[in-house]
């Protein structure tokens, strides 16, 4: 097929790390049709199939992006959609439409606090035979079950059903953002890119326009205004990190090591609880980010 005239873009990541708001927020640029988490059901069946390693044609769930994308350039210079969902299926975005990919990261205690609070991995996970991918219960949720990466392999499954829900959302939030850096290994530097939410302002705006290829005409209150408004908030507080358990915090800190620190977070409960900057340090260039996992 060939592909699309203009450009296409993509932003992913672990979910709860921002994805709302840069929609939002490139949902205002003319040239940018912005979009969130489209054609979800397809998207997380790709996941699973990729996370799981399943043998699966991967053209049902392309052609229905075909469309998608052929209408938003039918009206609009670039296509950008964000979306989590799609954290899997990079390779075949970047052949399909030549597409440029954003690395959305946010600071691993503020997305497992968030993802607690709506109640990730608390069910027991029907599971027998770990050598084979599992299957779906009648009453599962297709989205959160084909969504949501497990440990794979017997021992390593073993290991995590005995960690504490926050130890197994710290171990999902270091296996999303490594897999997505995986992927991006392969990338031409030109289609790869990375940002740190708490460092996402308004000069960081300005150069995500170089990437996709846009000029923004969002002035920088207009981006305060948009970013003071925490968009998709929820009614529901993230968990307080006076309210972590000593164990699970334990747990989060040694399943999140080795990617928060290879993206400068400060990931020590104790530390950040009396008031450290979650940023350790200056974001890296991307190469050194792949180096140092």
């Amino acid at each position: 097929m060939p592909r699309p005239d203009g450009t296409v873009a993509f932003c992913v990541g672990t979910g709860r790390c921002g994805t709302t708001f840069i929609t939002e927020l490139l949902g205002l640029e003319p040239e940018i049709a912005a979009s969130h988490e489209r054609l979800r059901l397809a998207a997380c069946y790709h996941m699973f199939c990729k996370w799981h390693g399943i043998p699966s044609d991967a053209e049902g769930f392309l052609v229905d992006r075909d469309l998608v994308v052929a209408n938003d350039l039918a009206t609009r210079r670039i296509s950008f959609e964000a979306s989590a969902l799609l954290s899997h299926s990079i390779a075949e975005l970047h052949e399909r439409f030549d597409a440029r990919f954003l690395l959305l990261v946010r600071r691993p205690d503020a997305c497992v606090a968030s993802f607690a609070v709506r109640g990730w991995f608390l069910e027991p996970i029907a599971w027998r035979d770990r050598s084979k991918p599992p299957s779906i219960p009648d009453a599962a949720n297709p989205r959160h079950f084909f969504g949501r990466n497990l440990p794979r392999g017997d021992h390593e499954f073993e290991r995590w059903s005995q960690l504490t829900q926050l130890g197994k959302l710290g171990w999902f939030w270091a296996a999303r953002n490594r897999a997505i850096l995986d992927q991006f290994a392969a990338l031409p530097p030109t289609r790869r890119s990375w940002l740190r939410l708490e460092d996402f302002d308004y000069a960081r705006y300005v150069a995500l326009g170089t990437f996709l290829g846009y000029r923004p005409t969002i002035d920088a209150a207009r981006f305060a205004q948009l970013a003071d408004s925490r968009p998709n908030t929820g009614p529901n507080r993230p968990l307080a990190l006076e309210a972590w358990s000593e164990q699970g915090s334990r747990e989060f800190e040694a399943e999140v090591a080795p990617v928060a620190e290879a993206l400068g977070y400060e990931y020590r409960i104790a530390a950040l609880a009396a008031g450290a900057s979650p940023l350790a340090r200056p974001a890296r260039d991307l190469t050194d980010v792949l180096a140092a996992l």
